[in-house]
């Protein structure tokens, strides 16, 4: 059921569970709860279907989560491009490819969290959208509910699938996430990009101005290509440069795949909350989920796979949820598993992230033992997440 709520008048209400937020990590875990017949509601400031910023790259497992969501059949119907190969370029033109197990894909956010809010409508959870949540209420030990531009609502657990600045840090004791634990990104679209190496491949390029980050080119989709540039926030503020800037840049040092490119709309900028995340991301009768507990991958900015997965995992623990009640028990139970699955592969990609960025900085991609190395690490995929 979907509420499309006019902005003069007051929405109220309440249900079993409240979900703040209506993008991959909050259609999960909505998902998960209305199969199960938990009266559960979510709200989301956005009128769907609705875009968003964002490199639209879903890997392979993370497409597996969204086939268990029941939204696979929509994504694959929408517009689209495969991903066969990932690489890792370097300044000296050395490029460690890693073929996938099965393709990825690249989906333009819009369709992809349509799908997905579909299959939450299809699941029989109450979906309201265009209204805004500003706070989260508290009564003296646990949250009573949400208030915000148009909507009071009740409830005894809330998951926070809202994003950076989420209303739900603050009364977990959480400040935003600043310097190491925040990246900043900026994304351009264009039309007319050459693929020399194959129209199936991702390029992921290290460069000197991006320390503790990258600049990408993915596979078009529609005749439109995907390209940005992503950088940890404390070498961000370091480097003196605006975003704007270290995108041209990326783009003029790559002059044989922009000859004939053309840029289609403005480009954009968000902030992702990367990992490894600190605890608590439960309590007090609320879950952070996805962006909102910071469980994005570090060294790529990837946070698709992560957001699915916290969202489901939400979903599962608040099922045990008896009468609303959050206990301690359970919210151990979801942070052991954030552990497990992100937060402790998280610790390694940040560890490699600081590596590359001495690589960079020493040239040593050059030498023969670092490419060895880089090439061995690459394909391994000793500590990766989100991709077989």
């Amino acid at each position: 059921m979907i509420a499309r709520a006019e902005d003069q008048h007051l929405v109220r209400g309440e249900s079993q569970v409240l979900i703040v937020g209506a993008g991959p990590a909050g259609c999960s875990a909505g998902i998960v709860l209305a199969r199960a017949g938990v009266d559960v509601t979510v709200i989301d400031r956005a009128r769907f279907p609705r875009d968003k910023t964002c490199g639209d790259a879903v890997s392979n497992l993370a497409m597996g989560l969204i086939d268990q969501l029941g939204a696979g059949e929509e994504v694959r119907q929408a517009p689209h491009a495969l991903v066969e190969r990932g690489v890792a370029a370097f300044p000296d033109g050395t490029r460690i490819e890693r073929r996938y197990d099965r393709p990825g894909y690249i989906v333009p956010r819009l369709s992809l969290d349509h799908a997905l809010k579909q299959a939450l409508v299809a699941a029989g959870a109450r979906v309201i959208e265009g209204r805004r949540v500003d706070e989260i209420e508290m009564g003296a030990e646990r949250v009573t509910g949400v208030r915000g531009r148009g909507i009071e609502w009740s409830a005894p657990l809330v998951i926070a699938a809202d994003g950076y600045g989420s209303v739900g840090l603050a009364p977990l004791g959480r400040d935003k996430p600043q310097r190491r634990l925040l990246a900043v990104s900026m994304t351009a679209y264009y039309r007319g990009i050459r693929y020399p190496f194959g129209e199936r491949t991702a390029d992921h390029s290290f460069e000197h101005d991006l320390p503790c980050g990258y600049g990408w080119i993915f596979p078009e989709v529609d005749g439109v290509a995907n390209v940005g540039v992503y950088v940890r926030q404390d070498r961000y503020r370091r480097s003196g440069k605006p975003l704007a800037r270290l995108l041209d840049d990326f783009i003029a040092r790559h002059p044989d795949r922009f000859a004939a490119g053309e840029r289609v709309g403005k480009s954009r900028v968000w902030s992702l909350p990367i990992g490894p995340s600190p605890r608590p991301a439960a309590g007090r009768g609320i879950i952070l989920v996805g962006d909102v507990g910071g469980f994005v991958d570090p060294l790529s900015g990837e946070g698709i796979w992560q957001a699915l997965f916290t969202g489901m995992t939400a979903g599962e623990v608040a099922l045990e949820a008896t009468g609303g009640e959050l206990t301690s028990a359970l919210c151990e139970r979801y942070e052991v598993a954030c552990d497990e699955h992100v937060r402790g592969p998280s610790r390694k990609k940040a560890a490699v992230q600081n590596v590359m960025r001495l690589i960079m900085r020493g040239r040593l991609y050059r030498t023969w033992p670092v490419r060895a190395a880089l090439r061995s690490a690459y394909r391994r995929r000793s500590f990766e997440m989100t991709k077989a």
